[in-house]
């Protein structure tokens, strides 16, 4: 388990001990080459403050980069082999496969054990294949403090930084954000999750103690906003795992998309749409997909699928991104506000994201209890609100407060959770690339 200082205030400040570390035991390592450079990259957790599932719709999301982070080494070789470790995993490919067979064959291969290698060989395959490079082999070393299945951007980590690592060593020349979308474009392929970008945009661009304001169409940085050094937020980890994969989340993402198709908006993206935009009369609580497909031929989202057998929760599904992105530009906009009233204020917002998860069918009673423990407790003992991380389905709750209230946090994460996760630190694009060389180090930005 994981577990850092929570608060995020002005005063908190990036320990690099863990990357210093880290390259420490990569220069001392076997398991590397000597005489040929390694790229070592750095990539955080995320906290989704608000916002969660509305990026798949266009909403406005607001992230922030924790404290807990991955860490990638890479080394290209030339034995034809694409090795790598994490802790006591290890999958080992051919170079060529990797770079050249079917997606779906390759992905087959990242199952049961190799699973998690979705996640470091599915970015590089993408990487190499999009830029016509060069491949012969490569070396990865991988380390990750964040608490996976969490809601906390465990995976979007491994592959920011597994493609930065990997990026400099074969001299690809892909920007920062084309970056982000590729390794989005791996967790959709090789590991089967429908996820929206904002986790490896956030972990890319986000700056210590501030939110990340995103808009997801598909990812336009709107802002980075730093929180008041009055407010600290928490993530508390339920102990139930939760998994983008997931069927709950599949079905309210189709969802979601089988209201667009219903509204026929003359809009790109749904959370364009004002909430009193959407005519709830058009949108069925619930929907057999038989029923939606005697109506329309699809949906506009090439990872989701309608199944006829399936019930649809399509009204709440599509109601939310609406209200989210609603909920996401009233939040920052209260951040300029006097903070007593605007501190109460973000909290309901984030109770009411909270309701608008489980009535799409994403919540659980572990989390829901989590949430109403942190509402009784309230501001008279330095609270302000808690909605759930991410999609939701377990993972992490997510805390605001005042930094005093920290003891508080950390009772309810003992007495309902399994764990407590705070703190922030730069993203990977500030972090840059270490080239490690020998007992001798350089960083490139």
């Amino acid at each position: 388990m994981a577990t850092t200082t929570p608060g995020v205030g002005g005063s908190a400040r990036l320990d690099l001990g863990d990357a210093e570390s880290f390259c420490r035991g990569v220069r001392s390592s076997a398991f590397f080459a000597s005489g040929v450079p390694v790229a070592v990259a750095r990539a955080p957790g995320r906290l989704d403050v608000l916002g969660g599932i509305s990026d798949y719709s266009g909403g406005l999301v607001l992230e922030l980069p924790l404290r807990v982070a991955a860490l990638a080494a890479a080394q290209p070789t030339e034995d034809g082999r694409v090795v790598a470790v994490s802790g006591g995993r290890r999958i080992t490919a051919d170079a060529e496969a990797l770079a050249h067979a079917s997606l779906d064959e390759l992905a087959a291969t990242f199952t049961g054990r190799d699973a998690w290698g979705a996640y470091v060989l599915g970015p590089v395959a993408l990487l190499v294949r999009d830029q016509g490079l060069p491949f012969a082999g490569l070396r990865v070393l991988v380390s990750s403090s964040i608490p996976e299945a969490k809601g906390l951007g465990s995976s979007a980590a491994v592959e920011v930084a597994v493609l930065r690592a990997a990026a400099a060593c074969l001299g690809a020349g892909l920007g920062l954000r084309e970056l982000a979308l590729l390794g989005q474009r791996a967790e959709q392929i090789f590991a089967g999750a429908p996820c929206g970008v904002m986790d490896q945009m956030a972990v890319m661009h986000g700056r210590e103690g501030e939110l990340l304001a995103l808009l997801c169409r598909p990812a336009e940085i709107v802002a980075s906003v730093p929180l008041p050094h009055t407010l600290a937020v928490w993530a508390i980890d339920s102990g139930l795992p939760h998994a983008v994969s997931g069927d709950a989340y599949r079905r309210v993402r189709c969802a979601a998309f089988m209201g667009y198709a219903l509204l026929e908006p003359a809009v790109d993206h749904l959370a364009e749409l004002e909430p009193d935009e959407a005519d709830p009369r058009f949108l069925p609580e619930r929907m057999l997909g038989a029923d939606f497909l005697l109506l329309r031929e699809g949906i506009a989202d090439p990872v989701s699928v309608v199944e006829p057998a399936v019930e649809y929760p399509v009204r709440a599904a599509t109601l939310f991104p609406l209200e989210e992105h609603a909920r996401a530009r009233t939040f920052l906009g209260l951040l300029d506000e006097p903070p007593d009233d605007a501190f109460r204020r973000i909290g309901e917002l984030m109770y009411e994201s909270h309701a608008g998860y489980s009535r799409c069918g994403l919540g659980v009673p572990r989390t829901d209890e989590i949430v109403e423990v942190v509402r009784e407790a309230g501001t008279r003992e330095g609270l302000f609100g808690a909605r759930v991380s991410g999609g939701g389905s377990g993972g992490s709750v997510v805390v605001l407060g005042r930094p005093e209230a920290e003891p508080r946090v950390r009772a309810i994460a003992e007495s309902l959770g399994a764990g407590l996760v705070g703190g922030s630190s730069p993203g990977a694009a500030r972090f840059g690339v270490r080239i490690v060389h020998g007992r001798a180090g350089r960083d490139l930005g």
